[in-house]
């Protein structure tokens, strides 16, 4: 693929916004200017079902902010154009798409976060590829979470206890900006939601749990480590698994008393 010529794609992008409130217009605009900043490939998300992969553009990232960028003020100021551009983007089985679909998503979650949670739940309900869970969680989830933490941890221990991996690991990869945020302080709320994955089987949704505990960490070490050492005394693999992986960031003396508890069984 030839170098990016950024210039060219800001003037393509800028183009495209000339579309925003015509759906069909849009998809069609956005479809051909992916395509033609790519190659098209097909890629299967490690983690799918009985759906057929999604068509990929392969297009490089900085193609993609280009256009979100040309597009965050006609998003933020016509929310309700917004929520329909990005169903109708969602229609098409183009990642690419549907990545941008999340992006405009995630720009009015903040200021329509009961019509944006709407959107999000029916996506989610027939979602089962990888990338696509992690993306919606992080862009849309996660601020929808922090606007009203305590009145809407309650929907995110229905995720962590689905019957179905996929939620499982939304519900978990929406709590991971709260983690990554350095002002986050209720470190406590979150563990106290997670019992229902901390026995696990599903190993991509165990390394997920792992890392937002790591995270977790930064901000509530004294909090974590209780929360491991109550889990620690365990002979469930699963959760020994857990345990094991979520160390890393507290100090030494900690991990070790962790490890101890849970019988030396400290192998990787």
């Amino acid at each position: 693929m030839p170098a990016i010529d950024i210039n060219r794609v800001r003037a393509e992008a800028a183009a495209i916004a000339g579309f925003y409130g015509d759906p069909e217009n849009f998809v069609v605009a956005t479809r051909e200017f992916f395509q033609s900043h790519s190659a098209p490939i097909y890629r299967q998300s490690s983690v799918v079902t009985v759906n057929a992969p999604l068509k990929t553009y392969g297009t490089p990232t900085p193609v993609l902010r280009a256009l979100v960028n040309s597009l965050r003020k006609y998003a933020t100021r016509y929310s309700q154009h917004t929520l329909m551009m990005a169903e109708r983007l969602w229609a098409d089985p183009i990642r690419e798409q549907r990545t941008l679909a999340v992006e405009l998503l995630g720009l009015i979650v903040t200021a329509s976060p009961n019509e944006a949670a709407e959107v999000m739940n029916h996506w989610l309900n027939t979602l089962d590829d990888l990338e696509l869970i992690d993306l919606l969680a992080t862009q849309v989830g996660g601020p929808w979470l922090a606007g009203d933490l305590w009145g809407r941890l309650e929907s995110v221990r229905r995720w962590l206890n689905s019957p179905h991996k996929h939620q499982r690991r939304f519900g978990v990869m929406m709590l991971l900006p709260l983690a990554k945020s350095r002002n986050f302080g209720d470190v406590s709320s979150v563990l106290e939601v997670m019992t229902g994955v901390m026995r696990e089987s599903d190993l991509e949704v165990r390394k997920s749990v792992a890392h937002l505990l790591r995270d977790l960490s930064a901000n509530g070490p004294g909090e974590v480590a209780r929360f491991l050492s109550s889990w620690a005394d365990t002979v469930d693999q699963n959760t020994n698994w857990i345990v094991r992986h979520s160390l890393e960031k507290l100090d030494e003396d900690t991990r070790m008393q962790i490890t101890a508890i849970a019988g030396g069984r400290s192998r990787a």
